[in-house]
């Protein structure tokens, strides 16, 4: 009886999911913002994807295009974890309609996060159509991604070497 009840409890823990929804501000980067609910501000890391560093060949530019996209807007935030620095990981909304992970990878924007979001098959393809096509950070040749980036020794000063 007690395995049962906890198989309950379980089950409606992962069927109700979090959402809380704010007004974007303060976008880092093209996978990092915050996000004010009422007198609160979530710095919210974006589910799914990964974008170049702000030092990184098309770092400025995924920055841009997220905060063209969202900043001052309402967002709805489906939430799926904290990570290790804090931040809430949740997959963002604007309106109804457009996620905002999807969004990135097929422009181009970012990277797929497969080890983070392994079953997400819409997102597979969604880089690999922006791959196909050329899009945003897959114009260049060959495009580091962000998590071999982080991997370079950092340069005097912070700043990455850059190869």
């Amino acid at each position: 009886m007690a395995k049962f009840l906890l198989l309950i409890a379980v089950s409606l823990c992962f069927a109700a999911e979090a959402w809380v929804k704010g007004i974007a501000q303060d976008v880092h980067d093209g996978d990092t913002f915050k996000l004010k609910e009422g007198g609160q501000v979530i710095k919210v890391r974006i589910f799914g994807i990964d974008a170049p560093e702000t030092d990184q060949a098309y770092g400025q530019e995924s920055g841009k295009a997220l905060r063209a996209l969202i900043e001052g807007k309402e967002i709805r935030l489906r939430i799926e974890n904290k990570d290790r620095y804090g931040r809430t990981v949740g997959e963002p909304w604007l309106g109804d309609s457009l996620n905002i992970s999807l969004w990135m990878l097929q422009n181009g924007h970012a990277w797929w996060y497969k080890s983070y979001s392994k079953k997400r098959t819409d997102f597979e393809d969604a880089e690999k159509e922006a791959k196909a096509q050329k899009l945003g950070l897959w114009e260049g040749e060959k495009p580091t991604a962000p998590w071999d980036h982080r991997k370079q020794p950092k340069k005097k000063g912070g700043k990455k070497n850059k190869k």
